[in-house]
């Protein structure tokens, strides 16, 4: 615990990274000897008594650390791969053909469709079984994980807080709902506590990116934390998949990804064969923002007689073959 406790600093590993020093050993115990010889020694003591102070709250977590077999190798060759993972869930994951899909946590209607869409199209085409990535926020994460559990994908989702952080509080049943799901792997680099902040979660995203060769990014305002990913993605040489489309409530970062040369995802080719986008005077009129979404969804219209219907705004409607 106390090895793990030590490279989880944030000056620590910000260290290694930036001299590269983690390159050259094969394990902690011998970074950790390179590191003595490096840091000055008043620095080291604080350094060493702090990890220590900190390992005794390490008790009960999983870790996985660079030089472990299982590291995912991918994730080894982004510029500040983590020294150190907490995690939850099953660690064979990591050899599965992994895909990450990202989007805002306010969502459009389509976006979340087409989210739901893709992923059943990528469990009808992947062999051998693939494993889904993303973060678990509200919205277009969400949606990934429920419907890759409903198709029987694996599932990895990177964290922003420690590992016994459930984030937003809003998704607790999704948290329990992974957590009781066979094929699943949650993970953090933050092994000491940390609350969600403003900085850990954009941090958190070169992780997501980091695992998977190809990113879809669904929906994404201009400052979203979304195009943190698809930022540390474009970094990483990645390959990066955009859905646009005009009922979209606010895709303006997604449009300037595909202005500036990323490949764009058909809607036309997701609903193929799932069912149909028709025109109707009962539904909105115009694109729906995701706070009118919640207050429309919630009214007595035939939408709420009529479930399997999706609205979409500017009066069009999903409706799935039967």
């Amino acid at each position: 615990m106390y090895l793990e406790s030590f490279f989880a600093q944030a000056s620590v590993a910000s260290f290694c990274h930036k001299t590269g020093i983690w390159r050259n050993n094969d394990s902690l115990d011998s970074l950790y000897q390179t590191c003595k010889n490096f840091f000055p020694r008043d620095r080291f003591t604080l350094l060493k008594a702090r990890a220590d102070s900190l390992a005794k709250s390490l008790l009960g977590q999983n870790f996985i650390n660079i030089y472990s077999k299982a590291y995912p190798e991918l994730l080894r060759e982004i510029y500040d791969p983590p020294l150190v993972l907490s995690f939850i869930g099953d660690l064979s994951l990591f050899s599965l053909p992994k895909v990450a899909i990202v989007g805002t946590r306010k969502a459009s209607p389509v976006s979340l469709l087409a989210t739901k869409l893709l992923v059943e199209r990528l469990g009808e085409t992947s062999i051998p079984t693939l494993a889904l990535v993303s973060g678990m926020a509200m919205g277009v994460d969400r949606q990934v994980f429920i419907t890759a559990m409903d198709q029987g994908l694996a599932v990895i989702g990177l964290l922003g807080t420690s590992i016994q952080e459930e984030y937003p509080p809003s998704n607790r049943d999704l948290y329990k709902k992974v957590k009781a799901y066979q094929k699943h792997l949650l993970l953090t680099e933050y092994i000491h506590e940390q609350s969600p902040s403003p900085w850990t979660f954009p941090k958190r995203n070169r992780l997501i990116s980091g695992l998977a060769p190809i990113v879809y990014i669904m929906e994404s305002g201009k400052k979203s934390g979304t195009i943190s990913t698809a930022h540390s993605a474009l970094s990483q040489n990645r390959e990066i998949v955009v859905f646009d489309h005009s009922l979209q409530y606010d895709n303006e970062g997604g449009r300037v990804l595909v202005s500036e040369g990323a490949d764009v995802l058909n809607f036309e080719d997701l609903i193929e064969g799932k069912g149909q986008v028709i025109r109707s005077d009962v539904y909105p009129k115009k694109v729906l923002s995701f706070q009118e979404w919640q207050v429309y969804a919630k009214k007595e219209t035939s939408f709420a007689l009529q479930p399997e219907l999706t609205p979409l705004g500017s009066g069009y409607i999903w409706k799935p073959f039967t």
